[in-house]
């Protein structure tokens, strides 16, 4: 009954469009209240939701994505990308997906790479004949690749809240992210035969090695950052301040795109969004705390004890959940109402850390993608000056495409999730 009600006025104050931090704390706040507890112990809540070092990474990954965006890194990218995959049917829709690979290993957020690659190629695609459900459809859904392709700010936040390591969960995204990039190009590819969408310049090995040494200095970035965290050079934390550093030189000194006006923009952009993801992290750390100290978690595990769920039954239960809360959630509140109540359950029927971790972010990728609260299908259809609804109608197949890796990671643990940090003895 407890757990209804914290429910309950949870999605009615973000319903009546209270900020979900703040209804995070309220149903918080009101609960301890009622059980008797000092509200000094919500002040301590409050501060050790987000005075944890592995979060420290947050707010540099935010900061090295934005300093990579305003530089204009993403047109070397987007050539790049235009030499390796233009010559195939609809090339410019492909472009698009492996541009936001590339720009996942530096940017860590869906909405860095939605603006960056967006702004690039969305007008690219228009003015060539694509329609413009279809290209916010391509944008969109590629979009999610930054949050499963390290480094990935979710996996920071998640890592931390679960006491996982970030530097494993980072590995384990590796395979599950190119799977998706290669799904979204498939698609993308047979959609633009049918539609008869044109393809761009030939290959060619010249353009490929020219257009490789503009970009190369920015693809250093992720292979730095990967390479340091997976060969224990230094922690994700330590690579965070490293890609800030390194975003800064490239974009000041080698490539002289960023002037000091646009790296202060950065800074201010960043700062904004550091402080709402911490505010919703401390308070949903606060939640979590309510449904512990309510004991909330042995409601759900009871049921699903007595059912003896096997791992891959479990995992399907709570991927619909999260698919279903993702839809009028954000991805961090969705992550904090939801995981404090199925992470013990996990535990006890066995399923890997690695593997919950990891149909969380896809979860939370295909949220992103889902009306009414979908942030990187709203980005994607200012920009592309679509309707929301025919964006979505077109994005079914690319969302799809996600349903299937979901499908891969819980079927296939052993090699979609832990092959790569088993490799690496993370």
């Amino acid at each position: 009954m407890t757990l209804a009600l914290i429910l309950l006025f949870l999605l009615a104050s973000i319903g009546l469009g209270l900020p979900i931090a703040f209804a995070l704390a309220a149903v918080s706040i009101v609960v301890l209240l009622i059980g008797g507890v000092d509200l000094l112990v919500v002040a301590q809540r409050l501060y050790g939701g987000v005075n944890s070092f592995p979060l420290l990474a947050v707010p540099l990954f935010i900061l090295a994505g934005q300093i990579m965006s305003r530089s204009g890194i993403s047109a070397r990218l987007v050539e790049f990308a235009r030499a390796l995959v233009g010559a195939m049917k609809g090339g410019l829709a492909a472009i698009n997906i492996v541009t936001s690979m590339f720009f996942a290993g530096m940017s860590g957020t869906s909405m860095s790479d939605t603006a960056a690659v967006g702004g690039v190629l969305i007008p690219q695609m228009i003015k060539r004949g694509y329609s413009r459900a279809f290209t916010g459809a391509v944008t969109a859904s590629s979009s999610t690749i930054g949050i499963i392709i390290p480094p990935s700010v979710p996996m920071v936040i998640l890592g931390a809240f679960m006491q996982v390591s970030t530097g494993a969960l980072f590995a384990a995204g590796l395979l599950a992210g190119v799977l998706l990039g290669l799904g979204l190009i498939a698609v993308a590819w047979a959609i633009s035969v049918v539609k008869d969408y044109p393809a761009e310049d030939p290959f060619s090995f010249r353009k490929c090695a020219r257009t490789f040494l503009s970009a190369a200095p920015a693809l250093a970035m992720p292979a730095i950052i990967l390479g340091g965290i997976l060969g224990g050079v230094f922690t994700p934390t330590e690579a965070s301040a490293i890609a800030v550093v390194y975003g800064i030189l490239v974009a000041m000194l080698w490539y002289r795109s960023l002037d000091f006006r646009n790296l202060y923009l950065a800074f201010a952009e960043s700062a904004v969004m550091t402080g709402a993801v911490m505010l919703v992290t401390a308070t949903a750390h606060l939640l979590g705390f309510t449904f512990t100290y309510e004991n909330l978690g042995r409601t759900v595990l009871g049921p699903i004890v007595d059912l003896e769920m096997t791992p891959v039954i479990f995992l399907l239960v709570l991927s619909g959940i999260l698919i279903v809360a993702g839809t009028f959630l954000d991805g961090i509140a969705m992550m904090f109402i939801i995981v404090p109540l199925f992470l013990p359950a996990a535990a006890a029927i066995g399923v890997d850390p690695l593997q919950f971790a990891m149909v969380v972010i896809l979860c939370w990728g295909i949220g992103q993608q889902t009306p009414p609260v979908g942030a990187a299908l709203f980005i994607t259809s200012a920009i592309a000056k679509v309707d929301v609804l025919a964006l979505t109608w077109s994005n079914l197949p690319f969302i799809g495409v996600m349903v299937i890796v979901l499908l891969l990671t819980i079927a296939f643990p052993e090699t979609i999730v832990l092959s790569i940090p088993r490799l690496f003895g993370l």
